[in-house]
């Protein structure tokens, strides 16, 4: 049917196409691994902002939930357990299990903060609060640094402005967001017809 001169050709595309195929599959790995990763650092980021919040929360006519701040830290010790399986421990000669990266250090102080927060009660507590936004800003810039080849690259012209704290204080806008039930707003007569 074939020639045999066209043996190594016909082997040569096959090899290629394998190797196509091998390339692709590993992108595909790693967009998968990505995808996981990105899922697990939301999961701790939204962990770490409600941890926050209980500790001294704005709104103080509440009473703190010990039980809600204990299931925060059950959260927090599963997600370090979680992020194990893309953070494996740092092998060390003198230690057998090895020692935690630095990524997962913070998702566990955030299970010791929720525990420490469910045991004592303590509300108002301005100084954990202030602990726990600055272990979410360093997991966050951890996190990104292992992410950095997938992320969305930016230049200058993506520099955001001071935004104030004070809604009061926000710039005006020319157009009025006008919704169906104002009284001058589109439809405001609407009768259903």
């Amino acid at each position: 049917m074939f020639s045999h001169d066209w043996t190594p050709a016909i082997a040569l595309v096959g090899l290629l196409l394998a190797i196509i195929q091998w390339v692709i599959s590993l992108g595909k790995a790693k967009r998968e691994r990505d995808s996981d990763l990105t899922g697990w650092g939301s999961d701790v980021i939204d962990l770490m902002a409600e941890l926050e919040t209980h500790c001294d929360p704005i709104v103080k006519d509440g009473t703190l939930d010990r039980a809600a701040v204990e299931r925060l830290s059950f959260q927090a010790s599963a997600l370090v357990d979680k992020g194990r399986l893309f953070f494996p421990n740092v092998k060390n000669n003198q230690q057998d299990e090895g020692i935690r990266t630095k990524i997962l250090d913070e998702v566990l102080r955030a299970c010791y903060a929720a525990r420490y927060l469910s045991a004592h009660g303590v509300t108002n507590n301005r100084a954990l609060r202030e602990q726990v936004w600055a272990m979410r800003k360093r997991f966050v810039e951890l996190l990104q640094q292992e992410m950095r080849p997938s992320l969305r690259k930016v230049g200058k012209d993506h520099i955001g402005q001071h935004v104030e704290m004070e809604p009061a204080l926000w710039v005006k806008h020319r157009r009025k967001l006008v919704l169906a039930g104002d009284a001058n707003g589109p439809k405001a007569n609407y009768t259903g017809d």
